[in-house]
């Protein structure tokens, strides 16, 4: 875990430029989530997860995106990751955690992802996007 927290931090600074199709250096919350899959899940059930999520953003109007991140070097776990989900600003943000864990729409989706995963650490971080040659 120890690595992939010193990847999760390399690879924000890279990702960042590719977060948001904005040519804006504005910065936007993100939520991470360090973590570990279950006995018995592959990050496909996490994938899956990550399209239910998208869907249930796009019913709801909402703008965001979300990302996955693994490691390709070192002391690597194979069944560590972390998941990234950004919004454009704090209000879309609320809106989306409003909807999803207050108001229910998203608990049938949360209790897939507690059983697909275990992930002690969850940070709130803002992202900007100084500059980008990924286009």
């Amino acid at each position: 875990m120890k690595n992939l927290k010193y990847l999760i931090s390399v690879v924000i600074l890279v990702i960042s430029g590719m977060s948001f199709s904005q040519d804006t250096s504005a910065p936007v919350p993100a939520e991470m989530w360090l973590c570990e899959l279950n006995e018995g899940f592959t990050l496909a059930d996490v994938r899956q997860v990550s399209k239910d999520v998208e869907a249930f953003s796009e019913k709801n109007g909402m703008k965001g995106g979300q990302w996955i991140f693994t490691t390709f070097m070192g002391d690597m776990n194979p069944n560590g990751f972390a998941l990234m989900t950004a919004w454009p600003d704090f209000t879309e943000m609320g809106g989306g955690f409003q909807n999803f864990f207050t108001n229910g729409e998203g608990d049938k989706i949360f209790s897939r992802w507690l059983k697909i995963a275990n992930c002690p650490t969850r940070s709130l971080v803002m992202i900007e996007n100084p500059w980008s040659n990924m286009d």
